[in-house]
């Protein structure tokens, strides 16, 4: 797998958390639309839900950019590895 591959899946996963908070938000919105509206509280629990995984995504993409992280990769999951294996030289 390439590091162009591997930029691929980490950006996906971080959509992904991304569009969840979205749908989140959007649901209120669709449920009102069919009066099925949620009450103050829920609206308010579902609103925080967004918030928080748009702060955990957040979290996210500034901890993979650590170089510590970027160690942990290359040893426990390579395949995520910005870099070839070829090219990598991890002592352990």
């Amino acid at each position: 797998m390439d590091a162009s591959t591997r930029r691929v899946i980490r950006t996906a996963f971080q959509i992904t958390l991304a569009v969840a908070s979205i749908l989140l938000v959007a649901t209120p919105a669709v449920l009102s639309a069919a009066e099925a509206a949620l009450t103050p509280e829920q609206a308010a629990v579902v609103a925080a839900a967004g918030a928080t995984i748009v702060g955990v995504a957040s979290l996210v993409a500034r901890v993979m950019q650590s170089p510590i992280v970027a160690e942990l990769i290359d040893r426990f999951a390579p395949w995520l590895s910005a870099d070839e294996p070829a090219d990598r030289e991890i002592e352990g």
